[in-house]
């Protein structure tokens, strides 16, 4: 860590945004490479370093000297926490695609069955509240409890508790539908 970067850092945390922008400058590529070596991916590993500043541009004064007044190397620092958003990257997305592999092997091969399933589940999503249905919809679009905590307002622990309880409530409206449905047909 050079000198400047130290000098940087230490104004950053007294609230020079500016001084941030020269660290950023000086030790992104650095940073990019690392993510990278994680996620296999230019693109992405730049979009988390970004991340990772306009996260650290958004505390404020206060919040800086609690958390940072104390760090004593700050580019080990910055290469923990872009690892750490490397394994929640890939953690998600590992996630993600065994929720698809797994929505994808019960599809029903008849299209017209598969229709008739979509079209019940929009049914049971309809039914919940408005509070529910919009934590759902959040959550089906790919948003990670922390992103639909910032834009519901609520914390993450209360998105996975709501989710949780609209998930019980979208499967027991399936069921009660589903039981409807065969008795209709019956």
């Amino acid at each position: 860590m050079t000198e400047q970067q130290i000098t940087s850092w230490n104004q950053y945390v007294n609230g020079n945004n500016h001084a941030l922008g020269e660290l950023y400058a000086s030790i992104f590529e650095k940073l990019v490479f690392r993510a990278i070596y994680y996620t296999k991916n230019p693109e992405i590993a730049r979009d988390i370093v970004s991340e990772l500043f306009v996260s650290l541009i958004e505390l404020n004064s206060e919040e800086r000297r609690k958390r940072w007044s104390k760090t004593q190397n700050i580019e080990t620092l910055l290469l923990a926490i872009i690892r750490n958003k490397c394994l929640d990257y890939l953690k998600i997305t590992a996630g993600r695609q065994r929720i698809l592999e797994e929505q994808s092997s019960k599809l029903v091969q008849n299209p017209h069955e598969e229709l008739e399933q979509i079209k019940h589940l929009e049914q049971c999503i309809y039914e919940l509240t408005e509070d529910e249905r919009n934590l759902i919809n959040l959550h089906l679009l790919g948003f990670n409890n922390h992103e639909i905590g910032d834009a519901m307002q609520i914390s993450e622990k209360t998105v996975r508790n709501k989710l949780s309880l609209s998930r019980k409530r979208i499967i027991k409206l399936w069921h009660q539908m589903s039981l409807l449905i065969h008795l209709l047909w019956s």
